[in-house]
């Protein structure tokens, strides 16, 4: 179990520094019913890790099965060309960002994406699809998701305790988007005030943020894939 959770923490901490997916949060914890907005779009993001992690690891769990090679029911090289993959995904990825903010010109500040000035006025059920989307279309999300579901189904677990491991990795994958709730809770007012500051904070970095992420995490995953299949 040590072990599982060991190669599964790049894909939990991957999905916890989600700038899109924090900043989604505040945004909504600031309007009106703000709260009960979060909390749908925390459970949606929740709910999607869990739903799509499980599905790839179940594919992936009979994938392994049906290995009849000496490495069956173990990582196999398809899981390293997996994480191979990503990690190359991740790392064009932030290399764009890393252009987008080269050509940007100087001493301007980057435009917020489309999605976050659709939020005003946003509804729960918005909320909640909002959560899908960022969940599951934006690529480095997904790369966490399919990533961590792969990592889970190369161990050969059942239905049952994949279902359980797949849980534990959305609730911890989920932590990120549910600190600003807490914070509020805890904080009371001070909170909102810390909400504004994080969200001005993330709007100007919020790019470094991400293309940091990825460029960390895609030389992580590009290492691991490499060194599984030279080794």
């Amino acid at each position: 179990m040590l072990d599982a959770l060991t190669q599964l923490l790049p894909y939990v901490l991957g999905l916890v520094a989600a700038p899109t997916g924090i900043i989604a949060t505040i945004v909504l914890l600031m309007a009106s019913g703000g709260r009960v907005k979060a909390g749908a779009f925390t459970v949606a993001w929740a709910v999607a890790v869990l739903v799509v992690g499980l599905l790839v690891a179940l594919l992936s769990a009979a994938a392994s099965t049906g290995d009849t090679g000496p490495a069956a029911g173990t990582q196999v090289d398809w899981v390293a060309w997996v994480q191979t993959l990503l990690g190359l995904l991740l790392i064009v990825l932030a290399l764009r960002i890393l252009r987008r903010g080269l050509q940007r010109p100087a001493d301007t500040e980057p435009e917020p994406p489309r999605w976050l000035a659709a939020m005003d006025g946003m509804t729960v059920p918005g909320a909640m699809r909002l959560a899908l989307v960022l969940a599951l279309l934006n690529p480095k999300n997904l790369a966490m998701i399919v990533g961590g579901g792969a990592v889970i189904g190369s161990f050969g677990l059942g239905l049952t305790a994949a279902a359980g491991a797949t849980a534990v990795f959305a609730v911890l994958g989920s932590i990120g988007v549910l600190a600003p709730i807490v914070a509020v809770a805890l904080r009371g007012g001070a909170g909102d005030e810390a909400l504004r500051r994080a969200r001005a904070w993330l709007d100007i970095h919020g790019d470094s943020v991400t293309m940091t992420v990825l460029f960390v995490f895609g030389g992580v995953f590009l290492a691991q894939g490499l060194g599984d299949l030279t080794g």
